[in-house]
């Protein structure tokens, strides 16, 4: 098996289990707009990194423990891309293929629903009764910490503003934090050492990197319908990007040694063989 097909298979488990922790509520129409753009698809990459930075520590880790917690890094992504797409942000009509949630829904709705799902995903986590409150505050404490002002929030800020040019700050924090925080996260709930967290969390930064730098090659020379929404729009608002900085192959290299670099970070934890073929799969997509 391929391991795109492979990382289908764990993205399909997660889409089962999103299932049980969707939330509903009143006005139906705020919640329809969270079930629209959770079930929009995607690679679920975020709680796929939480339970395999778990599993990359101990393999018999008890999933079910904090499969909630994992769950919750999927909200706070969607509610990422909910704000992303508004007309305010990137102005983006499509996700994945299908009409943005502002297209469907309206702005204002729109706007709640992104509010309501990083709202919901603490409360969620909060909500854990398997795991200590210890480890439940230092879920929350990295999280917010990646996904807010320092984090994502602030990277989001950056990528807007037309007088910032440091695309690497903008790459570290609008991406690759998050997804450092799901690998902490992983590690801390399979009990690792401050060692084995530490190489998680730069294993997840450099994939993160990758990642971003990746987006914008594939932003420049990918395929729109693959892709399932608009391409060259980083070139259209002359936003600075990796290739315009240094060239679609130098560019390629640097996202190769940032994938070399999270290899060579997580090589020595007892099961590291699912984030070596993740981090490599990163810079072989087509979207």
């Amino acid at each position: 098996m391929e391991f795109k097909d492979f990382l289908k298979e764990k993205a399909s488990f997660i889409n089962k289990q999103l299932d049980r922790f969707v939330p509903g509520c009143i006005p139906e129409e705020l919640s329809n707009a969270m079930r629209y753009s959770l079930e929009a698809g995607g690679k679920r990459i975020r709680p796929i990194l939480v339970i395999e930075s778990a599993k990359a520590v101990k393999e018999d880790v008890n999933i079910e423990d904090f499969i909630d917690i994992a769950i919750s890094t999927e909200f706070i992504h969607t509610y990422s891309l909910i704000h992303d797409d508004l007309p305010a942000m990137d102005d983006d009509d499509l996700r994945r293929g299908k009409p943005t949630c502002h297209k469907v829904f309206g702005e204002a709705i729109a706007i709640l629903a992104g509010d309501g799902l990083l709202t919901y995903a603490f409360e969620v986590i909060s909500n854990n009764k398997k795991l200590s409150a210890e480890k439940i505050v230092k879920v929350i404490n990295i999280l917010s910490h990646n996904v807010g002002i320092y984090g994502m929030v602030g990277g989001q800020a950056a990528d807007i503003l037309p007088n910032f040019i440091d695309v690497e700050f903008i790459h570290l924090n609008k991406t690759a934090k998050f997804l450092s925080a799901c690998c902490q996260i992983g590690g801390l709930l399979a009990d690792a050492t401050e060692e084995e967290i530490l190489k998680l969390k730069n294993y997840g930064i450099n994939i993160g990197l990758a990642f971003q730098i990746w987006d914008d090659i594939l932003d420049e020379i990918g395929d729109e319908e693959k892709a399932g929404k608009r391409l060259h729009k980083d070139k259209d608002k002359n936003k600075i990007t990796y290739p315009s900085l240094y060239g679609l192959e130098k560019s390629i290299q640097i996202a190769k040694d940032y994938v070399e670099k999270a290899k060579n970070e997580i090589k020595d934890l007892k099961n590291p063989e699912f984030l070596i073929k993740l981090a490599e799969y990163i810079i072989s997509r087509e979207v």
